[in-house]
């Protein structure tokens, strides 16, 4: 194999293993590949193929922007989130129906426990208080998912 086919032949799979990199997560191979190509290119004017190191230079000159967009493209593709927020509801007004009811403590709440509510079971906290299993609570802050109670 001649010198000019050893370059042009790095010079490819360089080219290639960025093109892999479209595909596959990291950056390894991206990397590799255009420092093969980089380093073919630079071979061939170090070996005075200067033209071929010129066609191959202009070719890379070109070929990174485009890689880049296609990177881009295929990236946003898989990795951006493309949801639509029509409907959400943060959770903090989810349960806000809950502040004011009354309800009983089905555990021991130390601070945390769980307590029944309008025929539902909540996770609930106090504000620091005891209550023991069976105490009579009402709710006083809903805050994401804490409902915060009080004895009541």
């Amino acid at each position: 194999m001649g010198k000019l086919a050893l370059i042009v032949t790095v010079y490819v799979c360089g080219l290639l293993a960025m093109c892999v990199e479209l595909i596959t997560p990291g950056v390894v191979i991206g990397v590799v590949g255009f420092l093969a190509a980089m380093g073919s290119i630079i071979y061939a004017f170090v070996n005075g193929y200067t033209t071929a190191g010129f066609v191959l230079s202009i070719i890379m000159i070109i070929f990174v922007p485009v890689f880049f967009l296609l990177w881009k493209s295929v990236a946003s593709r898989f990795l951006a989130s493309h949801g639509r927020e029509e409907g959400f509801r943060p959770s903090t007004t989810i349960r806000e129906h809950l502040v004011g009811l009354e309800g009983e403590a089905v555990s021991a709440l130390r601070p945390s426990g769980i307590a029944h509510l309008s025929g539902k079971r909540y996770d609930v906290v106090t504000r620091g208080e005891m209550l023991d299993r069976g105490t009579k609570v009402k709710v006083i802050e809903v805050s994401g998912n804490r409902i915060v109670v009080k004895q009541g």
